[in-house]
């Protein structure tokens, strides 16, 4: 039996996170064109889409897919019950959160007469649960002699430790109350891009190779290089989220030196599928096509004036979402697609929802021609919003479907 089949509760815990965060995004669109009910906070809306997002599905689910390839189905090993274990943590903690960021932000909350940030405890734990099972993953990784290691994998939860140095060095700030706001907000995007341009760059470029059969030799150069260069670039590339006004010239040329290096393993990575000249699976050709659209983008970022493309707030959110909800989302549910023998029409509607968002935050940013703008942007934005929830809502009661027949 599919080795989904057999521990299907996290997996449709991280879909439902999806759909969860989606509707949130929604909501937040909607706190444009009307005012939210309850006296919602629109920053506060917008981080619990996010944190549910990055913790309930971008690495809820990829840890779960990182132990499925390591020890299909169950096992009584120590490691991979504390594999199991942080799941479960990663899980519960990433939800409890949510509320917590909904209405209060990083906000502290009344606890027994004192206050306490709770969504940022929260958070704390989550990142616990991704320690746990980084232990659990080399316990049992080492003791399988017959384990291939997959350095896509490997040198995303490398990152993954990296990027949370960040966010535990934000706390560190506001506790200690030194470094300025300077080094809080440069934490800040250290987490966040680490975490994205690292942790989920090389765990998704980990799964597609897994999915296509790469071998070593596939690849132009060797694979360890590629996790290399970007690896080292991504840590880097934290200026672009800073204020044009707070950077000096070292830290903007930092950001692009770290976006070229970036850019070079996955164009290189995405050369290796082309020139291997085997067909590859359809569904498999949009998050590889979605892939080098956010490398044509960061190149662009690269040589441009900084105050032309990525300080823009609407082109960097953009920019996340053709990443995130473009090749990321694309991706996993094309490898869950492959895994359970999904008809590709599950997987199409989720396409079809996903480049019409795209589309239509295109219509946020300065590349959008000024004469078709208007009021009623605001209005089809708030609508599309829902397209990639009700999708995703669609595929889910699909692959139950097809497991159950496994």
């Amino acid at each position: 039996m599919n080795s989904l089949a057999k521990d299907s509760k996290i997996w449709q815990w991280a879909i439902f996170s999806f759909i969860l965060a989606g509707f949130t995004g929604f909501i937040y669109r909607l706190g444009f064109v009307t005012s939210l009910p309850f006296d919602l906070n629109l920053e506060n809306v917008r981080h619990a889409h996010s944190h549910l997002m990055f913790f309930g599905w971008a690495s809820l689910l990829p840890l779960y897919l990182i132990k499925v390839k390591l020890v299909p189905g169950y096992h009584a090993a120590l490691g991979v019950k504390f594999m199991k274990g942080a799941l479960w943590g990663v899980l519960v903690f990433g939800i409890l959160s949510y509320p917590f960021f909904l209405i209060w932000g990083y906000r502290s909350v009344p606890v027994n007469g004192s206050f306490l940030p709770l969504s940022t405890i929260l958070s704390g734990l989550v990142m616990v649960g991704w320690y746990v099972f980084m232990i659990g993953y080399i316990m049992t990784r080492f003791r399988k002699k017959d384990h291939t290691p997959n350095v896509w994998l490997e040198g995303a939860l490398v990152m993954l430790l990296i990027s949370s140095l960040g966010a535990w060095g934000v706390g560190a700030v506001e506790m200690f109350n030194f470094g300025g706001p300077l080094l809080g907000k440069a934490l800040t995007h250290f987490f966040l891009a680490t975490f994205v341009e690292g942790w989920v760059v090389l765990v998704l470029l980990g799964l597609i190779s897994e999915s296509l059969g790469m071998k070593e030799n596939d690849y132009v150069i060797s694979p360890n290089i590629l996790v290399g260069l970007i690896a080292c670039g991504a840590p880097l590339t934290f200026p672009y989220g800073i204020s044009e006004s707070m950077l000096d010239l070292n830290l903007s040329v930092t950001a692009r030196i770290g976006g070229v290096l970036i850019v070079e393993g996955v164009l290189l990575f995405l050369y290796s599928i082309i020139k291997r000249k085997e067909s590859i699976s359809k569904i498999w050709i949009w998050p590889l096509l979605l892939l080098g659209l956010k490398s044509l983008m960061q190149i662009i970022a690269a040589v441009m004036p900084a105050d032309l493309w990525l300080s823009e707030h609407g082109i960097r959110i953009l920019y996340l979402h053709v990443l995130l909800l473009g090749g990321f989302t694309l991706g996993v549910t094309a490898y869950m697609t492959q895994e359970v023998d999904l008809k590709p029409k599950y997987f199409y509607v989720v396409l079809i929802s996903v480049f019409v968002l795209l589309i239509s935050l295109l219509w946020m940013t300065s590349l959008w021609p000024l004469f078709l703008s208007g009021v009623w942007i605001y209005t089809a934005i708030t609508v599309i919003a829902m397209l990639p929830v009700i999708a995703m809502l669609w595929y889910w009661l699909g692959i139950r479907r097809a497991i159950q027949k496994l």
